[in-house]
């Protein structure tokens, strides 16, 4: 849906015979059902004619719900994309993981804490109990990585089965 035109929106819209209110409630409509939050009424209202004018770009939410009012419209385009819907949110599940992941920032923290200088002479227990949380915490890490690493790959033959 990327290369759709504020000229094809407006076409789509009209071909159904629907003025820009009405395309506003099906947007809103079709969000509904799938759980999504757009703008209010009033707001598509004045988006819609700026997207249909090219004065603005709708944002890639918005791309995916025309897509869904649509469907229909798209005939047999609508599979090839369904199959690009699935893979945006596929790109956003990995996006989510990923976010959750230690920052570089959060990991100079990590290093800075096990190279400084410590306060106080620590036992050998305690350095043992320190190393151990340490590698626990890698091993999640590590965890995390491998499940990101895995629905990647399965993205990549995802498309090369296309």
């Amino acid at each position: 849906m990327t290369d759709v035109t504020g000229e094809q929106l407006r076409r789509w819209r009209e071909a159904n015979g629907w003025d820009v209110p009405r395309m506003a409630r099906e947007l809103r409509k079709v969000a509904k059902d799938s759980g999504e939050d757009v703008a209010a009424h009033h707001g598509l209202v004045k988006m819609i004619p700026q997207w249909e004018r090219g004065n603005r770009a709708p944002r890639e939410r918005y791309r995916l719900l025309y897509q869904k009012v649509f469907a229909d419209t798209f005939g047999d385009l609508s599979q090839g994309l369904a199959l690009g819907t699935d893979a945006a949110l596929r790109l956003a599940e990995i996006r989510s993981r990923a976010a959750r992941l230690p920052g570089p920032d959060e990991i100079r923290v990590l290093e800075a804490a096990a190279l400084a200088k410590p306060e106080k002479t620590m036992t050998p227990a305690e350095i043992r109990a320190v190393a151990a949380q340490a590698i626990a915490q890698l091993h999640e890490v590590a965890d995390k990585l491998a499940e990101l690493s895995a629905l990647l790959d399965g993205d990549e033959s995802g498309e090369d089965k296309s």
